[in-house]
């Protein structure tokens, strides 16, 4: 033990005598406290913190992240390339002990980091927030919306295949009574198929003038006591969906309420059957292109015992244009579960766990590769993680692309997926599933067989043909 504490203090004082740990220091300095006493917002108060919020956080998490690759990398090859290696190992210390101190220590140094940017991101914003002059409602506003941990609730997506097969029928049916012909054959019909689902996810997403879109949510808890007030959060677009030439529009929501039938005693007969009525707000004045929220009314029984929730939308708009609702703007219904800080330690969390991953990347490359042929092979690997999202998200009507992407995400870790900054600047609860989810999947099933065959390698590699020109 005081050989493996030995070579953790040695790679914590290297590194920190570098000038990359210095200028790391400069940088995250930088990013942590001058983002957010100079970022300006969106001219709104909750903007001013969201972003701050958002710029301040992504930012510190992006330098340690190639920070963590980098500084792996180089203190794995160092000493194997400056001869240093070989007199540590005459000494009675296993490999494996060494590789995991120097791991160790590199990991040490950004959670350090991590934890110093971290507690002065989340003083500056409160700060920020006691000490502007926002009003009460506007205060009030923020602290429910952005300094808060609140569970998110998406709409069920529709069944896009039964949708589809059913417009096919309805165009095979207008062409027959206009007297047109279409042949369907084994060739043309994927083609066709394919074209009926582009049109059925695109008239998922549009809200027609004066017409009703309707959504369904599930999975809320049904107890009263146990549920917080509901909000619904969205953003439409109007004409086009594109954030450009948007203006004020109106629109109307609906929220359901369970009708069921009563006895005579005026107890409800079967829980199970109810029929859903719609309760109207009064019309709103949307400025669309941005996100706006409204609260459900706390006093109406909205949540149906089976858990789901019911809510409809008239595009009232006085252009008469269509509305568009893309599904990652919502409308989503969120619910507090937690407040601010409690959420904003879960993403740090995350935050850590790809600095754990990252960390083991780069000493798994570099047990058997020089140092620019580590690093070029660690941002390769994530290279194609990156690839493999956007394969799966554009992949939707091409089997080969679907299989390519399966294939690639079974092997490869996408940091997309560590993307939490716009969660917490948002008020969205990072779910602990989410993160146990994170740490099975990308550690558990991935990095760590790399890090074992790195480690295989590093104990059997014949240090004395190391040789530097």
């Amino acid at each position: 033990m005081r050989a493996f504490s030995a070579i953790v203090k040695l790679t914590l004082h290297n590194a920190v005598r570098s000038h990359i740990f210095q200028l790391l220091l400069i940088v995250l300095a930088v990013c942590a406290i001058g983002i957010p006493l100079t970022v300006a917002g969106d001219g709104t108060a909750g903007g001013f913190i969201q972003v701050a919020l958002l710029y301040s956080f992504s930012s510190v998490s992006a330098i340690l992240a190639l920070s963590s690759l980098w500084v792996s990398c180089f203190i794995m090859t160092q000493d194997i390339e400056s001869y240093q290696l070989h007199m540590v190992v005459s000494k009675p210390v296993s490999r494996i002990k060494i590789w995991l101190a120097k791991y160790t220590g590199v990991l040490l140094m950004h959670v350090f980091l991590l934890i110093l940017s971290a507690l002065a991101i989340y003083f500056i914003i409160i700060w920020q927030f006691t000490r502007q002059d926002f009003s009460k409602a506007d205060r009030e506003k923020i602290e429910s919306e952005v300094l808060v941990g609140r569970r998110v609730f998406n709409f069920a997506p529709p069944n896009i295949e039964e949708r589809s097969k059913a417009m096919l029928r309805e165009r095979l049916q207008k062409m027959a009574e206009t007297g047109e012909r279409i042949s369907i054959t084994t060739q043309n019909e994927e083609s066709i198929m394919k074209e009926m689902r582009r049109m059925a996810v695109a008239e998922n997403a549009q809200a027609k003038y004066d017409e009703i879109h309707e959504w369904r949510f599930e999975n809320f808890p049904v107890n009263a006591k146990e549920r917080q007030a509901l909000f619904l959060r969205y953003r439409t677009y109007v004409g086009k969906v594109s954030s450009k030439d948007q203006r004020m529009t109106t629109g109307v929501w609906y929220i359901g309420v369970p009708q069921f039938e009563l006895d005579s005693q005026g107890k409800i007969v079967d829980e199970k059957k109810y029929q859903i009525r719609y309760y109207q707000y009064p019309p709103s004045t949307i400025r669309s292109g941005e996100f706006d929220e409204l609260i459900l009314p706390k006093q109406l029984p909205v949540v149906t015992p089976d858990g789901k929730v019911f809510l409809a939308y008239r595009n009232l708009d006085p252009e008469k244009q269509t509305q568009y609702f893309q599904p990652s703007d919502g409308p989503k219904i969120l619910m507090k579960v937690t407040g601010f800080f409690a959420n904003f330690v879960r993403a740090v969390a995350v935050i850590l766990l790809e600095l754990i991953i990252l960390t083991g990347l780069g000493c798994a490359f570099a047990s058997f590769l020089s140092l620019p042929t580590a690093i070029f092979m660690s941002i390769a690997y994530l290279f194609f993680g990156s690839f493999a999202i956007y394969l799966a998200e554009s992949a939707a009507d091409e089997a080969w692309l679907r299989i390519l992407s399966d294939v690639l995400l079974f092997f490869v870790i996408p940091l997309q997926k560590f993307g939490v900054t716009d969660m917490v600047s948002n008020g969205e609860l990072i779910e602990l599933s989410f993160m146990g989810k994170l740490f099975l999947s990308y550690f558990v099933l991935r990095t760590l067989p790399l890090v074992l065959i790195g480690m295989y390698i590093y104990k059997r590699r014949e240090i004395g043909l190391v040789v530097r020109k």
